[in-house]
């Protein structure tokens, strides 16, 4: 079944929504100009109240040396980089025990194209996301499943998996629109942030509802 991952934690607030509903991965946003920003220190504060199997994932964009090095020693179990190419990921990837996980920001095919002539040794997975990072917005594939960029990416994704790489599905995933975009990709994860959010006293907060609807839509893709 495919895993989820919930991103963009701030609060303990969200890590008990995470605890009670079981949820695979938690994810940090280690970048300064995100509105869902953490230090270091607070995300290791937040996830040592995180249940055990709930995989920490360091959320990053084009990292540098100190920020690479404190996060391999705060305890998370995984490194997603944004706003680099392949090769500095590879570069990002020799510097650190976790595994690393690339995220690409799709606009056309061509940039699937792109991605797809990239050299991949270190990474140990791929995450797919639309055109801007933190969006909230699809590339267009809930518009139409078997257009050019879907069929590449669908191509990038055997190639990732039969190299052994995880594939990741993110860029405004929720619970009305999951289940297809599992039916198309069949993602080994499936990242969501705003999709589960909701307003609480004029703050975005995670939402254990709408957690609860997107997991129970996604399990219901089990078998098919």
């Amino acid at each position: 079944m495919t895993k989820i991952k919930i991103c963009g934690i701030t609060g303990e607030d969200e890590i008990a929504t995470l605890n009670e509903t079981g949820v695979d991965y938690a994810g940090f946003v280690l970048y300064e100009k995100s509105k869902r920003y953490v230090t270091v220190q607070k995300a290791r504060q937040l996830f040592e109240k995180l249940n055990k199997d709930i995989r920490k994932v360091a959320v990053a964009v084009a990292p540098e040396s100190e920020l690479i090095e404190e996060i391999g020693r705060a305890g998370f179990d995984l490194l997603q980089v944004h706003g680099v190419d392949a090769a500095e990921a590879e570069r990002i990837a020799a510097q650190t025990k976790l595994p690393v996980w690339l995220a690409v920001n799709l606009r056309d095919p061509a940039e699937v194209r792109r991605w797809r002539r990239e050299e991949y040794h270190r990474i140990a997975g791929v995450v797919i996301d639309a055109g801007a990072y933190g969006s909230g917005k699809t590339f267009g594939w809930e518009q139409n499943g078997q257009d050019e960029m879907c069929c590449a990416v669908r191509a990038f994704r055997e190639e990732l998996l039969a190299e052994g790489r995880t594939f990741v599905l993110a860029g405004g995933l929720n619970a009305e629109n999951v289940a297809e975009g599992i039916r198309i990709f069949a993602p080994d994860v499936a990242d969501v942030s705003s999709g589960v959010e909701t307003l609480c006293d004029g703050m975005r907060a995670k939402s254990i509802i709408r957690i609860k609807k997107f997991k129970k839509a996604v399990q219901k893709t089990e078998g098919v």
